[in-house]
């Protein structure tokens, strides 16, 4: 039993994908940077605003911590 691969002879043309295959594989991929995007940028706004406004507001330990030191 033997594995036997198939290669086209030299004179067969390979095919390569055309314009219109390059522009839409292109644009795809554009599409689901774009759509990462979308969902993650407000998420990371989020995190980033919940972050500041974290730092702003001290509780009440830490003013206590503050005070004795």
């Amino acid at each position: 039993m033997s594995l036997n691969i198939y290669l086209p002879p030299p004179t067969v043309k390979v095919e390569r994908p055309g314009i219109l295959q390059r522009v839409a594989a292109i644009l795809g991929l554009a599409g689901l940077i774009l759509a990462w995007a979308v969902l993650l940028l407000p998420c990371a706004l989020w995190l980033l605003a919940s972050l500041v406004v974290n730092r702003l507001t001290t509780t009440p330990v830490r003013q206590q911590a503050r005070q004795q030191a």
